[in-house]
């Protein structure tokens, strides 16, 4: 069947247009066979495990410096479940002793009791759990493959540019990818925080998932276009389309020229409007990265991976000496540390968090601080010391009550005394800020905005809990509309009750780095917008285009709106006559 110019449609999870030839990847795990043994044969086998996961942790380890080195720990950082697993004593036990027991070939037992794991985890209703499952099947392959002696294939030695098509990348796959010849990936199954994405997003190339059984209609060495950006595949694309496309790419490269060459330019729009910039980041190697940009600070750091990369609590004086290495490296731009956020899709296994039915509406956020008073007053310590080498300011994340809020600014002032008590050095007067993130903070803001100096708008929940939208849920990410009328109206009533009090607001959620939205984001009167670092540019590129009356009369109609792509062709309609170069090029 002839299949030129088919378009498969996805989840586009890391921007860009790309045009190249797939090459297939299948598995490469071998078929696992029982083998019964001799009562003398089974010490053996267990040693041959053993060894087989020696092996397996050793070239684990190997990966991680490698993606370390390349990608930074951010990214390596994947691997430390992997080795987690390797090293599991449940696990081991269970083979270890299936082995005995059963006296049964290790690759058999092994499969038998990572089975039981899969399924297990398949039951749960977390696509965040599910999206673990890839890193169990990784690590499993890879033991079985060292048993079986063969050696697990790797992407590291190709010799032609290629778009790499599979059923799934595993962290393993990825990891050790030739950049210069792989220059997009293509997969049947996957979600925005599955491996691939982040691995993708954390490389620069472009990636379609999701594509399930549509991907069958790809063969090895087909010309295709890949558009991550909208999640399309395009196969033995038509003379035409290659045109167009290809015409696609070229501006894309003059678009990033520019906009790099623009970046250490002020954010300030045509009549003299300054805005507010600032990156969202979460190591402290990160920094450096916004140093290289004029005037931007730290809108949002998150605390998160000090819990999350540690096989226990950090003390202290760990946590002083990041937050204060952060503090001085972005002097004279200020910092926004966020107190722990965990929960939801985020959890740490050594703090023995409670199995939920319904993470995201559970023990998160402040709720757990507030739960764990020994891990929040440390976290709170540790900050409010590194306020004495640099702008510092603290934010407390999901907020939902009045009580709530009351109840963590109580904590932070008895944090302050006992300082002053100790003759420790900290700035008393640091400014303390509170997410709005779900509906009943926005609707309370006029209540909550006295208490504090300035609001974070986290978006990406903001959005989730008001539509009850599983922003990660592929089959309804449709209904993940950040330019839903309610989500304007309500970020309208919150700006206005934090003027009406004197104190500011800004933006951290990802609405902010899409330069569609960013005349929305000002007219509604949101002058400070954080962000990941690699979108600042381009963002600013297009605020550097907008007059501040024409933004406030573009929010004026789309509060009238009914629905979300009334105000998303607003957003297009005031950017075409605007600035067109900051739209996508239409569909050909």
């Amino acid at each position: 069947m002839d299949v030129s110019g088919q378009r498969l449609k996805g989840t586009g999870v890391s921007a860009g247009v790309v045009i190249g030839k797939a090459l297939l990847i299948g598995s490469p795990t071998p078929t696992v066979q029982e083998i019964h043994l001799d009562e003398d044969e089974v010490e053996q086998e267990v040693e041959r495990f053993q060894e087989a996961l020696r092996m397996s942790r050793g070239q684990i380890e190997a990966l991680r410096r490698r993606v370390h080195d390349v990608l930074g720990r951010d990214s390596a950082s994947i691997f430390d479940s992997h080795l987690l697993l390797v090293d599991d004593p449940t696990v081991v036990g269970q083979v270890v002793e299936g082995i005995r027991k059963q006296r049964r070939n290790a690759e058999y037992v092994f499969e038998s009791v990572i089975r039981h794991y899969r399924e297990a985890l398949k039951q749960v209703d977390d696509s965040y759990i599910r999206d673990r499952l890839v890193d169990i099947q990784d690590v499993a392959g890879r033991i079985i493959c060292n048993l079986h002696g063969h050696k697990v294939a790797d992407l590291s030695h190709l010799t032609e540019p290629c778009i790499v098509v599979a059923q799934d990348l595993s962290p393993s796959d990825t990891a050790g990818i030739d950049r210069q010849h792989v220059r997009a990936f293509i997969t049947a199954i996957g979600s925005r925080t599955s491996h691939t994405a982040i691995m993708a997003r954390a490389m620069g190339i472009p990636a379609v998932v999701g594509l399930s059984e549509h991907i069958q209609a790809i063969a090895d060495d087909q010309t295709l276009i890949v558009d991550g950006s909208r999640g399309e595949v395009v196969i033995n694309p038509t003379p035409e389309q290659l045109r167009v496309y290809e015409r696609r790419t070229r501006e894309q490269a003059d678009w990033l020229a520019r906009v790099q060459v623009d970046a250490s330019l002020p954010a300030e729009t045509l009549d003299g409007f300054h805005v507010r910039m600032a990156g969202n980041i979460e190591l402290p190697d990160e920094v450096e990265s916004l140093r290289l940009m004029q005037g931007i600070g730290i809108g949002l750091f998150r605390t998160e991976f000090l819990f999350i990369r540690s096989d226990g609590l950090c003390d202290e004086e760990e946590h002083f000496h990041t937050y204060r290495q952060v503090a001085e490296a972005i002097y004279p731009c200020s910092v926004i540390f966020r107190t722990l956020d965990i929960g939801g899709d985020k959890f740490l296994s050594h703090l023995k968090m409670p199995v939920e039915l319904n993470p995201f509406l559970g023990m998160r956020a402040i709720r757990f601080c507030l739960h764990r008073m020994d891990i929040f007053r440390v976290q709170l310590r540790a900050i409010l010391r590194a306020s004495a080498f640099g702008k510092v300011r603290i934010l407390f994340p999901m907020i939902s009550t009045l009580e709530e809020m009351q109840q963590a600014l109580a904590v932070l002032a008895d944090v302050k005394e006992e300082l002053t008590a100790q003759g420790i050095d900290y700035n008393p007067h640091l400014d303390v800020g509170i997410m709005v993130e779900v509906p009943a903070a926005a609707m309370l803001a006029d209540k909550l905005a006295p208490h504090v100096d300035f609001i974070s708008l986290g978006t990406n929940d903001l959005v989730q809990y008001s539509l009850a939208v599983d922003r990660s849920n592929p089959d309804i990410s449709y209904l993940y509309q950040p330019t839903h009328p309610a989500i304007i109206r309500m970020i309208q009533h919150v700006v206005q009750a934090v003027y009406t009090h004197g104190k500011w607001i800004g933006i951290c959620g990802e609405m902010a780095a899409e330069p569609l939205y960013a005349p929305l984001i000002l007219g509604l009167g949101i002058h400070e917008l954080s962000m990941a670092p690699v979108a600042i540019p381009e963002v600013k590129r297009v605020v550097r285009h907008i007059r501040m009356h024409e933004a406030e009369a573009l929010v004026d109609q789309a509060v009238t709106c009914g629905t979300a792509e009334e105000v998303t062709t607003l957003c297009r309609n005031f950017l075409r006559k605007n600035y067109p170069e900051a739209l996508p090029a239409e569909d050909p």
